[in-house]
């Protein structure tokens, strides 16, 4: 049987051969002519021919120069990460938290922006680019790539929302194609919990292949990572968990819970805490008292308590996914700490259930804003390297075609609110 080869035409190896040496450059930092040549195995010659075209295209830049074994000075060249940066939200029902990153995942700058009873989608974004811009001091039209996690799914096919949680003034019909169009720029809308999720992995999650995220805060939620890739599922709802109808054994200590999320939701929440003598009128003023005093008999009897709620909302999540890992954040789960973790996992081995091990979130401030840095990092990364093909094409060499940065959903959708 014959087979058909492709052929390594001039343009499609020097395009290859430059994206090789601008990803070292992304990875390792500055380096001399000769250690790119070394290290991406091609010539002296054409290492020195590859970094004359990626200095042209304004890819790479002369950062100094370092005194070898014998001869002159060798300059040393970086990869430019100021030429395209992206930029990353949370919405929030009361704001947007955004920063401006670039490809390395460095933060450039931040802001908190607070919104009106007149915000819409568009005002949102607008307002955040403006000020984390303004933060970073990184002109508007540098930002080439936008992450915004969100409390809703979204379908990974058409943009749209669904099963939204507090999400005032934003539609729910293809949020994703408006934002693209008023601001030319590609625009990935993802799931809240899901974003969390990457955030906890990249924190020292990546020896667990598989583990999920189950968020607790307002409303309840699941982000799970199986064999390192976020499970989204088949419309973007992947991990919703809060409409699920309470099992029959909960009625033993609870017999007005209709689904998980009356089970453990921030209202559930508020009536245990007060129940038990936590001080606090408001779901905050709860949590804030747990942080002052966490020891106190009233906290104890609220997480011990609370704990075998959240165990069974985990008996499922074992029995489908088996996770290595069951990890516990949002708000609630953040207060609960590992005195929660523990009291959950105590529960779960009275049932007949396998048991994951049970800790507490690794990422406690604005998880969802972290996961949104890393995805929209690796998406400038994507956008800069295909500036390599963009500044072939020009010069008369064939791009080399690599995947669109193109916006999709990592899911984990709850009821009615993962966040709040």
């Amino acid at each position: 049987m014959s087979r058909t080869h492709i052929p390594g035409t001039p343009g499609l190896l020097r395009t290859i051969n430059d994206r090789a040496a601008l990803e070292l450059l992304l990875d390792t930092g500055p380096m001399t002519r000769s250690q790119i040549g070394d290290l991406t195995g091609v010539s002296r010659p054409t290492s020195s021919q590859i970094v004359a075209r990626l200095e042209t295209a304004g890819l790479i830049e002369a950062t100094g120069a370092v005194q070898g074994a014998r001869g002159p000075q060798a300059v040393m060249y970086a990869a430019r990460t100021d030429v395209v940066a992206g930029l990353a939200l949370d919405v929030l029902p009361t704001g947007v938290q955004a920063s401006v990153v670039d490809a390395r995942g460095n933060v450039l700058g931040s802001a908190d922006v607070p919104t009106s009873a007149e915000r819409t989608a568009v005002r949102d974004v607008r307002a955040a680019w403006d000020a984390a811009c303004a933060d970073a001091g990184v002109p508007v039209e540098r930002v080439g790539t936008i992450v915004a996690g969100v409390q809703a799914a979204a379908d990974p096919v058409s943009g749209d929302l669904w099963l939204v949680g507090d999400l005032p003034g934003w539609p729910l019909l293809a949020v994703r194609t408006l934002l693209e169009e008023e601001f030319g720029v590609p625009v990935r809308i993802e799931n809240d919990v899901n974003l969390a999720t990457i955030a906890e992995r990249d924190a020292g999650r990546r020896t667990e292949k598989s583990f999920s995220l189950l968020w607790l805060g307002g409303g309840i939620g699941l982000g799970t990572l199986i064999d390192g890739s976020l499970h989204h599922g088949a419309t973007g709802a992947a991990g919703e968990l809060g409409y699920l109808p309470v099992p029959v054994t909960v009625r033993e200590y609870d017999d007005h819970s209709m689904n998980l999320q009356d089970l453990v939701g921030g209202r559930r929440f508020e009536e245990l805490a007060g129940r038990h003598g936590v001080p606090g009128e408001t779901y905050d003023e709860i949590l804030a008292a747990m942080a002052v005093d966490p020891d106190s008999p009233a906290v104890v009897a609220l997480v011990e308590d609370f704990g075998r709620r959240v165990a069974a909302v985990v008996q499922p999540v074992v029995a489908v996914v088996e996770p290595h890992l069951l990890v516990l954040g949002g708000p609630t789960c953040i207060a609960g700490g590992q005195r929660l973790a523990d009291a959950t996992r105590r529960h779960l081995i009275d049932t007949e259930q396998g048991v994951a091990p049970i800790a507490p979130t690794l990422v406690p401030v604005a998880p969802v804003l972290r996961g949104a840095e890393a995805v929209v990092a690796a998406d400038v990364r994507s956008l800069l390297l295909d500036r390599v093909s963009l500044h072939l094409a020009d010069h008369g060499a064939p791009p080399v075609s690599s995947p669109a940065v193109r916006p999709s959903t990592t899911t984990g959708a709850r009821a009615p609110s993962h966040s709040g």
